[in-house]
């Protein structure tokens, strides 16, 4: 547990202090709202804004907020980690942890993500994870997990629809951010209560992409150790 707290403030000092040139002389500031920019057409800056200053070996990344529903001031955390190899045609996959409450920043440093924690609590780099070949998107939801959070009580999911429709608000952001993904191949993916998750944020997508103007390529979903029923 302590290691994985380590970690957690690691992220989040990045995040909330994305200009520090250092992670020990960075204080906790304010949230990286990048939904400003999107909507501005700021996207350099926005993007500039979230790239995460190298943590380990000039790994990129880029992180921050997106709000995904103003009334309540409802906003979704994500950390993005490009390809390695061919990041321009590889696929683009979601990863969505279970719980449900669990944070996907436990597949950052504990699964599939390019960071660990030794005994001593030094950050090393995984010999073998998913971004090495994906551009991968973990992200902390529903509303409450993690990084994520809301101004009021009536921002949290009280269903998988609204679970769904707060990820596809910041799957859309996320693509005016990095337009050059918005044709590439998507899937989600997760593992344990995320097997609710995920069929049904998919079948949400889906059903969007039918009269949406910005469409989302998904191609497919993977659950690991799912739980789908009951529903």
């Amino acid at each position: 547990m302590e290691t994985l707290q380590l970690a957690f403030g690691t992220v989040c000092a990045l995040v909330w202090c994305v200009n520090c040139l250092s992670v020990a002389n960075c204080g906790v500031g304010k949230p990286l709202y990048l939904t400003p920019y999107i909507e501005s057409g700021k996207i350099k800056d926005g993007r500039k804004a979230a790239e995460v200053p190298p943590l380990l070996d000039n790994i990129t990344s880029y992180s921050g907020f997106l709000t995904v529903n103003k009334k309540f001031g409802s906003n979704i955390f994500f950390w993005f980690f490009p390809a390695e190899e061919t990041p321009g045609t590889a696929p683009l996959a979601v990863w969505l942890q279970g719980g449900p409450g669990s944070s996907s920043m436990y597949a950052v440093f504990k699964e599939n993500g390019p960071f660990y924690l030794d005994g001593e609590d030094n950050l090393n780099r995984r010999s073998a994870y998913w971004s090495q070949k994906l551009n991968m998107i973990f992200i902390d939801q529903p509303v409450g997990t993690g990084f994520s959070f809301t101004r009021s009580q009536k921002g949290y999911a009280n269903n998988e629809d609204d679970v769904s429709l707060n990820v596809y608000n910041a799957l859309l952001q996320f693509f005016k951010l990095f337009p050059e993904y918005s044709n590439t191949e998507f899937y989600l993916t997760g593992e344990s209560y995320a097997g609710k998750y995920i069929p049904s944020v998919g079948y949400w997508i889906h059903q969007m992409n039918s009269n949406a103007s910005q469409k989302i390529n998904m191609q497919g979903i993977a659950i690991g150790d799912g739980w789908v029923d009951p529903y």
